[in-house]
């Protein structure tokens, strides 16, 4: 089996199975062709990367240390984006669903990584 029915860490708990981690991946993939804009900066190569190593993490998250750990880090993520994306954007005059103006988010983007 894959995927087993306790997580291996934490036995008591259930582990994530193929549809939760289906579900995940789906919803991953929906939220970056919504926001395609945030990162046409990067090759696509580079954004599938990062969508791998995310859903991998999250799955052996899900598969180590249970269910509720896997869906308590996409609840955190979550709520990180919705504040990225409703409040810090916004509020540094850029528009939090289009990346416009795209200069500004640019040079916010390179200052959010300490360049």
């Amino acid at each position: 089996m894959l995927v087993p029915d306790k997580a291996v860490f934490l036995p008591g708990l259930d582990a994530v199975g193929f549809w939760e981690i289906g579900t995940v991946f789906f919803l991953a993939v929906s939220g970056y062709v919504l926001f395609n804009n945030f990162e046409k900066h990067l090759s696509l190569g580079y954004r599938i990367m990062k969508l791998m190593i995310l859903v991998g993490l999250l799955t052996s998250l899900g598969i180590f240390l249970g269910r509720w750990v896997f869906w308590g880090a996409i609840l955190l993520m979550t709520l990180g984006q919705l504040i990225l994306h409703l409040w810090y954007f916004p509020k540094n005059g850029i528009n939090g669903l289009t990346a416009e103006p795209r200069k500004e988010y640019l040079a916010l983007i390179e200052k959010m990584k300490g360049k």
